[in-house]
């Protein structure tokens, strides 16, 4: 007797009957991710005074806090970072391969050049490749994952090419 879908969801995991599919839950997270605001905020509190302040300040500096926590939610990073160069380091760490030349595939993490916000800050960028034009990242205008051409329309280079070493 075969399970049905709505046998399945009851199961926990493990079960030897189930194969967990990563790359394929991988790649669905990273398309389904386009229009929400999950990763947006991260609040800390400075025990010297007491402040509490939202450190990606709604959405404005969320792209590796967002990179960061899919990858982690599959264990492909051991934990969230909130800066595109531990995100770097964590990918580096975990093995991730540099990509220096072939087509980029969905799924590959891209980190764009530093641009400077109009607040000054100068910031590097990083999200998700769905395709050889296309990329998921966070807006820091729209404040939310958004679908974009890969290099923003030519107005923004890829730096690092980044892709998972079993070769996702």
């Amino acid at each position: 007797m075969s399970l049905g879908t709505g046998d399945l969801r009851n199961k926990s995991m493990p079960d030897k009957n189930i194969i967990k599919l990563q790359k394929e839950t991988y790649l669905k997270m990273i398309k389904n991710s386009i229009g929400i605001k999950l990763f947006n905020s991260l609040f800390v509190k400075f025990k010297n005074s007491g402040k509490i302040i939202d450190i990606l300040d709604n959405g404005i500096y969320s792209c590796a806090f967002f990179v960061s926590s899919i990858l982690a939610l599959l264990k492909y990073l051991d934990s969230p970072h909130t800066t595109v160069k531990s995100t770097r380091e964590a990918l580096i760490k975990k093995k991730w391969k540099r990509i220096r030349k072939g087509p980029i595939q969905l799924g590959d993490v891209l980190i764009w050049e530093e641009i400077t916000f109009p607040d000054g800050t100068k910031n590097q960028h990083i999200g998700f490749a769905l395709n050889k034009k296309q990329a998921v990242s966070t807006s820091y205008k729209k404040r939310k994952v958004v679908k974009h051409h890969i290099t923003f329309n030519n107005k923004r280079k890829i730096i690092e090419i980044f892709r998972f070493k079993e070769n996702l």
